[in-house]
């Protein structure tokens, strides 16, 4: 087991300079030996998979309660037999190619890397086939995150990528699940069948995996790379979760890091007599770093726990109560050695957090606040629960606050959401005795639950992206139409005011539009841009006679121009009459005054001088744009014409110009009883322009970097701090105890 000293600790520089002595023919000599390695480890056991999953299939044949789930299993069965020589075929083809794939860069089949619109929309059956699929690699991660986390950080350091998460792992569970589906797929049966095999099949790969992937980090060390890697939690500070992806990796077996942060915490909490906590001494550990064996006494009181956790009716936010507390003062415990007495102070530590954190919904800490007991029992019979963010009670308890972020709760998949939540709660008051991998079961019902969200989500984005991309490209054609006029005007020392209005407020949408249907440069825009030209000569003072002369013979064609124009930005006849009655006065304007040898009215003297226009607060604009069934909001940010927008702090730190995929943001809306969470699934190529979206309220919102950043000043937005429930209590925890220790 790796050493937990400090002189294990691998910092980037070293990691840097130590890469740098590996020449490339080394690093493909590795790389090399472990594709080898991995494909024949990997296709062996699956090998012994077959030889087993007959036998599988006819043990859950037997154990039908149906007869078409029976006939599922013993034709998957049959096609199995029949087929194995394709299945073996096809998932060494797909998983070399993943393999390759990966070491070259490539996203490949990377949820996060597809833009909406390129992702092709997927009927029933292709959806239930990537559930599935997704579902089996949060499984198999499940099974063997330790091992998983050691092998990416030194494939990281081999492909360079210091933060390379498990998904680029070129042998990760998404590489395998992949494989074992297009295995599958060779069988002729329908996706019913296919599904039972696969399965079965995962039944017996979990077994295998970690094993591999043990082997694999043993390689990776006797060819010197990352041999000491601190067992400690691995986290990607660059990018948060991501559909699929448990925001909870951990870096090594919780037997090896279980002692830490439990004893971080207890030695605070010793530090901390005045505060009533306990003093009892520090946590007690095993030469090796595991936590000692439970003593009898702490498992009659984990026993005694089980008669207060039965199923009942969900309390109310008035009605939550911290009963870990009532239970610390209570006869019950007099028992029990200070380590547990400590153990049931940090619980309670935990659920004041919980009840307490504004990210999760009143709800939501009624549904959680009836995991107390049944948390108090995993913390008492396991003391890595504190340091391992592997722990199935912790993944469940981070999976249960995750799917809760962007609930809403008036909808009716907010509703099923809660829903979800109080079945899985129930199930653990029902079921947990002190049997920790009901837990485990659980994480993976509720990551495979997240992951189909998450799937909604894209969907949302989906039919929303392309709408999001056409107001674009009309944003986009506006600015150059505004550029073009307002390059003109400031060209002119004075230009009459109808003549301004008229080009400014109308002249501009004919141009944009001109702009989307045939682009910059074709023979419409530039035949407008020619017009804008000669309106505003014709509304100079005519000195020369050739240029009254060219006035008079210009105005006809001048007029059927305009009017044609004004018919495309949609105005009424009425308002394109005003406009042309005004010309009219305009010309005549300028003519007599260039008879006269004068200014014209209202036109400044030449030596007057010009003041700079001061910077002007910005303004948000917001409207509603349907996409479908969804109300797609829109907020740009605006400044008035010509005038420079005030910068804040946040568009000058670019805080807000480079939010991160996946990230969760709180909207504060006008007239609305509750802010709208939504989480970032897209990013336009074009502007920028960020695509939040909310599958359970089924409403997104198109915002640009600058208008979110207005947003933020005005506290009308904010992240939302989505990392997992339990680490962000253990890190409360700690920061209160230091400062009472202090």
């Amino acid at each position: 087991m790796a050493s937990t000293s400090p002189s294990n600790v691998v910092s980037l520089d070293a990691r840097a300079r130590a890469r740098a002595r590996l020449t490339p023919q080394e690093s493909a000599s590795v790389l090399d030996d472990c594709r080898t390695l991995a494909l024949d480890r990997i296709v062996q056991a699956l090998a012994g998979v077959l030889d087993r999953v007959e036998d599988e299939l006819f043990t859950l044949a037997e154990k039908a309660q149906d007869r078409e789930t029976q006939n599922h299993c013993l034709d998957a069965r049959v096609q199995a037999r029949e087929h194995r020589p394709h299945i073996e075929a096809a998932f060494r083809q797909q998983f070399l190619a993943f393999f390759n794939g990966k070491v070259r860069g490539e996203s490949g089949a990377a949820r996060d890397e597809s833009p909406p619109q390129a992702l092709a929309l997927l009927d029933d059956e292709e959806l239930e086939q990537a559930i599935a699929v997704q579902a089996m690699a949060s499984r198999l991660k499940a099974a063997c995150e330790g091992e998983l986390a050691a092998l990416s950080q030194r494939f990281g350091f081999l492909l360079e990528k210091p933060y390379l998460a498990d998904e680029g792992n070129p042998v990760s569970p998404e590489a395998v699940s992949s494989a074992l589906k297009m295995a599958c797929d060779q069988i002729e049966s329908g996706w019913k069948v296919r599904h039972t095999l696969l399965r079965a099949l995962e039944t017996q790969v979990t077994n295998e995996l970690g094993g591999v992937y043990n082997d694999l980090n043993a390689l990776f060390v006797s060819r010197q790379i990352l041999p000491e890697i601190r067992p400690s939690i691995r986290r990607n500070p660059n990018s948060p979760a991501r559909p699929g992806q448990a925001a909870d990796a951990a870096a090594t077996p919780a037997a090896a890091t279980g002692a830490d942060v439990y004893a971080a915490l207890a030695q605070l909490l010793n530090a901390a007599p005045a505060q009533g906590v306990s003093t009892a001494g520090p946590a007690p550990t095993s030469p090796g770093g595991t936590a000692p064996a439970i003593s009898p006494a702490t498992r009659g009181f984990v026993h005694s726990l089980t008669g207060m956790q039965q199923p009942g009716p969900v309390a109310t936010m008035g009605d939550l109560a911290n009963v870990i507390r009532e239970i610390r003062s209570s006869p019950q415990t007099a028992g029990l050695g200070g380590v547990d007495a400590m153990t049931i102070d940090l619980v309670a530590m935990l659920f004041d957090f919980v009840f307490e954190d504004r990210q999760i919904p009143a709800s939501v800490k009624a549904v959680l606040g009836r995991l107390q007991i049944p948390t108090l029992k995993v913390a008492l019979l396991d003391r890595a629960f504190f340091s391992s963010r592997a722990h199935p009670a912790r993944l469940l308890l981070d999976r249960l606050a995750r799917a809760a972020i962007g609930m809403d709760e008036a909808s009716g998949r907010g509703a099923a959401t809660l829903a979800k939540l109080e079945e899985v709660v129930g199930r653990v008051l029902g079921e947990f005795d002190d049997n920790i991998g009901l837990f485990a079961t659980l994480a993976a019902e509720m990551e495979t639950f997240l992951g189909e969200l998450d799937l909604a989500e894209e969907a949302i984005a989906q039919r929303t992206a392309s709408v999001v991309e056409q107001r674009e490209r009309l944003e986009i054609a506006r600015v150059l139409a505004e550029d073009e006029i307002d390059r003109r005007l400031a060209a002119r020392t004075w230009v009459p005011s109808p003549v301004r209005e008229l080009l400014e407020n109308v002249w501009a949408r004919t141009l944009a539009s001109a702009h989307v249907e045939h682009g910059e440069g074709s023979a419409p825009w530039n035949a407008m841009l020619a017009l804008v030209d000669e309106l505003l000569w014709s509304a100079e003072p005519k000195i020369r006679p050739e240029d009254r002369r060219r006035l008079v013979a210009g105005i006809p064609a001048l007029v059927r121009g305009l009017q044609d124009g004004m018919k495309r930005a949609g105005l009424d006849e009425a308002r394109r009459e005003a406009y042309l009655g005004s010309l009219v006065d305009c010309h005549a304007d300028a003519v007599k005054a260039g008879l006269k040898g004068t200014m014209l009215s209202g036109q400044p003297r030449a030596d007057t001088p010009v003041r700079p226009r001061a910077p002007v607060a910005p303004s948000l604009e917001r409207e509603v744009v349907p996409a479908g069934d969804i109300q797609v909001e829109e907020i740009r940010l605006r400044a008035p014409r010509g005038q420079p927008p005030v910068r804040n702090v946040y568009t000058r730190t670019g805080i807000w110009t480079n939010v991160k995929r996946y990230t969760w943001v709180e909207f504060h809306r006008e007239g609305a009883q509750q802010p709208l969470r939504a989480r970032l699934t897209w990013i336009s190529p074009a502007k920028g322009v960020y695509l939040f979206t909310n599958s359970t309220a089924g409403a997104a919102i198109s915002v640009s970097p600058e208008a979110l950043a207005e947003q933020m000043r005005r506290g009308e937005a904010r992240i939302v701090d989505d990392s997992p429930l339990v680490d962000r209590a253990v890190d409360s925890m700690l920061a209160n105890l230091r400062e009472r220790a202090a």
